[in-house]
């Protein structure tokens, strides 16, 4: 029997987190929010009669692209053009349950267009710079089900059996900045504070 999925991102919106500042967009251009990858490149090491000894491949790059029509011309003044990096960059699905998506300090590119259907138009460009771990897993994209709204909250470090929990598995989240995003360390970290929503 299949299992009802609950896909795409509907009316989404998205939110941006700057420093202290974080600002939601909730008129983002119909059909317009996707997200693409850039693959890394990869190497080889070859030996006599082309077989491969060894291969690396540099770490995938993630760009998150969203349209919205401007009617104030101050609301992209500010923002034109490039910055190196933001925060956070967080995609909201509509519905409950839906999977959503969070780049962690992209870059974002911001370009306008005008034509006499859309008037002015804004296009935000957003890219992963392609971060990793140790372990060579990307930090820098996340993908979160959208909750039916809830309350984090810090796990206790003195909890029974604490040192064995695992974070990944139980679900548990870590803030990066304004922005919490699924644990992928599957034993706690010394100095992590993790989080469940509840």
């Amino acid at each position: 029997m299949a299992v009802k999925k609950i896909i795409g991102w509907g009316k989404n919106s998205t939110k941006e987190t700057v420093g202290n500042n974080t600002t939601t967009y909730n008129d983002i251009a119909i059909n317009s929010t996707s997200l693409s990858v850039e693959e890394g490149d990869e190497q080889e090491a070859q030996i006599e009669g082309g077989e491969a000894e060894a291969r690396k491949k540099n770490p995938d790059k993630y760009i998150l692209e969203a349209e919205r029509r401007i009617d104030d011309p101050s609301e992209v003044n500010d923002v034109l053009g490039f910055t190196e990096e933001v925060d956070s960059i967080e995609v909201i699905p509509q519905e409950v349950g839906a999977v959503g998506v969070t780049l962690i300090n992209p870059s974002r590119h911001v370009t306008v267009s005008y034509d006499t259907s859309d008037g002015l138009k804004a296009k935000y460009t957003y890219k992963t710079k392609g971060a990793t771990n140790s372990a060579g897993k990307l930090t820098d994209i996340s993908f979160t089900k959208k909750a039916a709204g809830g309350t984090y909250s810090a796990v206790s470090t003195s909890s029974d059996g604490y040192s064995t929990k695992n974070p990944k598995a139980l679900g548990w989240f870590i803030k990066n900045g304004n922005v919490y995003i699924p644990a992928l360390d599957t034993t706690p970290v010394e100095g992590v504070t993790y989080y469940t929503l509840s």
